[in-house]
């Protein structure tokens, strides 16, 4: 699925999986209720970091490699145990940038029967992506 708009000046990329994204966006924000509800020991730490790493290896199967690259440029690895503070700030992160992702698919999703009527999808109301 097509986000963004690449007529609009911007870029065009794809959401490759749109239901793994949405069960990954479920998680991210159970995990960042998780993160904001508790006070989090430092034993806790590297579990909640392992957690965020499998949410962005799943990001990255359900996304694009220009996605992945934003992703990857947005919030870089790191080896070490992060902090408290840095786990939450990378969790708020992932969940607005993901976020982001899944209101550009909703609004591809919402004009879809409109841009078939126009014209602009196959009798079946499915977007067809240039090139």
């Amino acid at each position: 699925m097509l986000v963004g708009d690449p007529a609009d000046g911007g870029s065009a990329s794809r959401v490759e999986n749109p239901a793994r994204l949405l069960r990954v966006w479920s998680l991210l924000r159970a995990t960042r209720e998780q993160l904001d509800s508790a006070t989090l020991p430092p034993g806790g730490r590297p579990g909640l970091q392992r957690q965020l790493q499998s949410i962005r290896r799943e990001l990255e199967r359900a996304l694009s490699p220009p996605l992945v690259a934003e992703l990857r440029r947005i919030l870089p690895s790191h080896d070490a145990t992060p902090s408290a503070g840095a786990l939450r700030i990378e969790s708020a992160v992932l969940e607005s940038w993901v976020s982001s992702l899944v209101v550009q698919m909703l609004g591809v999703v919402v004009a879809a029967p409109e841009r078939s009527q126009q014209g602009h999808g196959d009798p079946h109301g499915r977007m067809i992506s240039p090139g």
